[in-house]
């Protein structure tokens, strides 16, 4: 099929795609009004005294049947109040719920002869059924903050109910006349179990009132600890072919030597419906993160992130695509999402790297300083033999000795056997041959190249890692290659005429007060020594309250135990 055809189709079907999530979004919206509308008309209608309407009923039904019914109707009430929330959300189980609850309630209304409440909740039922397909975000295990949240929204409904009530009763059944005030007070009071003499009840209705209002505080007690509509509970689960068909689209269409990272073993695949696209993802709690952009065909990325979207809102999961490029931040505008500038990646432009001039000078007096006491570079290609390996091994455990070192992994590797003996190596070593330094070598697209573990011995001469990436940089300028990735120097502020929105100068502003602990401008000054020029990368994020949320989501995902990575690595090839 011609590429401008299978454009229209990908464009044809994203046009589909965007009218059905809003149209889904809308009916949610309403529903979710309707479901919080119907509560509230069950809370009323148990309220102000049995109605004088239903006496006759009392000759066909026994005086436990209304008690009972009243009571039936007030947990009803409640849970469709709670249950609200969910709607919007268009959480599967709360839908199921709020139908069987909405349908019982309709059915007890007309035992009781209360039409109007039987129509509103009879219509809220059949809506509910016609909009199934509406209802597609999944519900797993509880957490402590979902509990937090609920314990509040249920202990406002228990409050509000017995304003409500104190308020609208009679005179007749407590012998007082509750002002709202006086509502107000007694139902906090009543609540804190604090005795309140003036309490005496005068009815059977005034007792009921009392029992119910002390049964609805134990129910959102009680509901608060069953959590029922928490996010999935993530599972990681990668395939071997998943895994290569990403590495095949990564041949084809990748953009940057991040999308190697992509194809580490600790990254889930999220792929397009065509399967030409995916986007590399861990999840963390309930936030999904993707490392960078999508990969694949320029006209299937809105699609995929789009789907992508739609599935963790499924899930109940937060979204944040880390390091992302600029050059789709129109697409992630589109999809209604945020950009967050994190830092900068410093590239060194290869082809035009020399040791002469002026400029260099320092770098020409340390590469003869250390030349002079016997260091050399020593490149060994893959595969590597296990004595290079286990040279590199000390090189690595010296490094991790060192304060502040330790092994980091999803946006960069870790060391591991099986991992290094596949990569090109380069090695500063001294005249007795030690190993004092050395770094690994991958090759992206586009002729761009970069180092991913750069380690060296604690003892190592000062200035051996300006050696090292000087004698790289000549090293694969000889080889061809464009140009060098020295990865991302964050939170190093905004360059001339860049798009800049309030909230990240805000967070950049904030961040930079706490330079004397991340320390991002002596990373920023070491990199610039040779970067030639600086490329932004961004947090893409839906809205400012789920940033604490991907923040921590990020150092989870970032300290995956080495002993998992190292098993999964080697599982790869078979």
């Amino acid at each position: 099929m011609p590429f401008s055809e299978r454009h229209k189709q990908h464009r044809r079907r994203l046009s589909r795609s965007l009218g059905g999530r809003r149209r889904h979004w809308l009916l949610a919206g309403v529903l979710a009004l309707i479901t919080l509308g119907s509560g509230i008309i069950n809370l009323l209608s148990v309220m102000g005294g049995p109605p004088y309407a239903h006496r006759f009923l009392r000759d066909i039904f026994p005086i436990e049947f209304f008690r009972l019914s009243r009571t039936a109707t007030m947990l009803i009430g409640f849970a469709l109040v709670v249950s609200s929330l969910n709607i919007f959300r268009r959480k599967r189980r709360a839908w199921a719920i709020v139908l069987g609850l909405s349908s019982f309630s309709a059915l007890l209304h007309l035992v009781r002869l209360d039409y109007q409440e039987a129509i509103f909740s009879g219509m809220l039922a059949i809506l509910l059924g016609l909009a199934r397909k509406t209802f597609t975000v999944k519900s797993a295990v509880p957490d402590l903050l979902s509990g937090v949240l609920r314990l509040l929204l249920s202990a406002a409904v228990a409050l509000g109910y017995g304003i409500a009530g104190f308020w609208l009763l009679d005179e007749r059944h407590f012998a007082i006349n509750f002002h709202i005030n006086d509502a107000v007070w007694t139902t906090l009071r009543f609540l804190a179990l604090s005795n309140d003499p003036r309490l005496t009840p005068h009815t059977h209705y005034a007792q009921w009132f009392l029992d119910s209002l002390y049964l609805i505080a134990t129910t959102a007690i009680v509901y608060s600890g069953f959590v029922l509509f928490r996010p999935v509970v993530y599972r990681f689960r990668e395939l071997p072919r998943e895994r290569a068909a990403a590495r095949q689209i990564v041949r084809q269409y990748g953009r940057t030597t991040q999308d190697f990272f992509k194809l580490w073993p600790d990254k889930s695949y999220f792929f397009s419906p065509s399967h030409r696209c995916f986007i590399a993802y861990r999840v963390a709690g309930d936030v999904a993160l993707a490392l960078g952009d999508p990969v694949g065909p320029e006209e299937e990325i809105e699609l995929t992130v789009r789907e992508f979207l739609e599935m963790c809102h499924e899930n109940g999961w937060a979204v944040g695509l880390h390091q992302a490029l600029p050059d789709f931040l129109p697409i992630y505008r589109r999809a209604r999402l945020n950009k967050l500038k994190i830092g900068d990646d410093a590239i060194v432009d290869l082809p035009g790297f020399s040791l002469a001039g002026k400029a260099m000078k320092e770098f020409r007096c340390k590469v003869r300083q250390l030349e002079g006491m016997g260091l050399s570079i020593v490149e060994y290609q893959a595969p590597l033999t296990d004595e290079v390996i286990a040279h590199l091994e000390e090189v690595s455990d010296d490094w991790l000795r060192i304060p502040g070192r330790r092994e980091r992994t999803f946006t960069l590797g870790q060391f591991d056997r099986a991992y290094l003996r596949e990569t090109p190596v380069v090695a500063v070593v001294d005249g007795d041959g030690r190993m004092l330094a050395f770094l690994n070598v991958i090759a992206g697209a586009n002729g761009e190249i970069t180092g991913d573990l750069m380690r060296r011995r604690a003892d190592a001469p000062n200035g051996v890692m300006d050696y090292l990436f000087v004698k790289t940089f000549l090293r694969q300028s000889e080889l061809g290659y464009k140009c060098f990735n020295l990865g991302m120097a964050p939170m190093a502020g905004f360059q001339e005429r860049e798009e800049v929105t309030v909230e990240e100068r805000a967070i950049h502003s904030f961040f930079q007060q706490l330079n004397f602990l991340f320390s991002f401008r002596g990373l920023r000054y070491y990199k610039a020594k040779f970067a030639t020029h600086w490329e932004p990368r961004y947090l893409i994020y839906r809205n400012a309250l789920e940033l604490p949320r991907l923040a921590l989501a990020l150092r989870r995902v970032s300290e995956i135990s080495e002993n998992t990575v190292a098993r999964t690595w080697r599982s790869m090839d078979e």
